[in-house]
């Protein structure tokens, strides 16, 4: 049976990530993730912060399946939307905009 002890244990494995490496990109103490590791509970901020840093959801560490995995970057954008400040987002925004002016333009056919 997994739990969100063995998905985040898996997780790390997957990732070749330390517990250092996880706390650092979750915004956490490492002594936190080795809470979560020794199968100690914690809140669900803390459980959110988790499942960004891995770009899944939050439900996703809690199912007893193997958690999912983004399907690519935009995935994992979309999910850590909530962490952006305004600025950030007018700066994702323009930089899509800068993109769709820099390709070059495509007929019917795609080419």
């Amino acid at each position: 049976m997994m739990g969100f002890k063995e998905n985040v244990q898996a997780l790390l494995a997957q990732r070749g990530w330390s517990q250092r490496e996880l706390a650092a990109a979750a915004g956490i103490s490492p002594g936190a993730v080795g809470d979560i590791l020794e199968g100690e509970s914690s809140n669900l901020r803390t459980a959110a912060k988790v499942a960004a840093a891995f770009g899944v959801e939050v439900a996703d560490l809690m199912q007893e399946e193997q958690p999912m995995e983004p399907r690519d970057e935009l995935d994992v954008a979309l999910r850590h939307q909530g962490d952006l400040s305004t600025t950030d987002i007018q700066a994702v925004l323009a930089f899509i905009s800068y993109i769709r002016g820099a390709r070059p333009e495509r007929d019917k056919r795609g080419r």
